[in-house]
């Protein structure tokens, strides 16, 4: 395992902040869609990227009775935050199309925001849930809407 100076350590860690998840309509025939289509989505507080392997369980004679897992693929997942409602927000409207329509929208993820050489986790998603939410004495907010994926992001750098 590698020990870091406290100045090694700063220099390597990525604050949230900097995160950038956009959202765009996906082009004919489903192709992902060009650089300039995808709009920032602006969340409340957190988003998550990532998948979760499958596995299947199963006992024979072979194995002596014991019980074997076998890897059988990956499935991606997306959560996000909460998000403030903004009527004419662009990339709000690409997220709410995607649950009423209902149709796949793509996503990219820029856990360190903006930049040539930097890290990009592309997919494509499904909004499956819609809620605004208000409350007398706060925004109006989109709530942590309900996301399924299809299949994992593919990791990248940008241009």
């Amino acid at each position: 395992m590698a020990t870091y100076t406290k100045a090694e350590l700063q220099s390597k860690v990525t604050l949230g902040a900097a995160a950038i998840f956009e959202v765009a309509p996906l082009g004919v025939n489903g192709a992902m869609p060009a650089t300039n289509a995808y709009k920032v989505l602006s969340l409340g507080s957190e988003v998550t990227v990532g998948h979760e392997n499958r596995t299947i369980s199963f006992t024979n004679f072979a194995s002596g009775g014991d019980e074997v897992e076998m890897p059988v693929g990956a499935t991606g997942t997306v959560d996000l935050s909460e998000m403030q409602w903004i009527a004419d927000d662009d990339a709000l409207g690409i997220m709410e199309t995607s649950a009423t329509t209902p149709a796949p929208i793509a996503y990219r993820y820029k856990p360190k925001g903006n930049g040539a050489g930097k890290p990009v986790y592309e997919g494509v998603m499904s909004v499956n849930s819609w809620k605004i939410k208000s409350t007398v004495d706060g925004l109006v907010t989109v709530e942590n809407p309900t996301i399924s994926t299809a299949g994992k992001a593919t990791k990248g750098v940008q241009s």
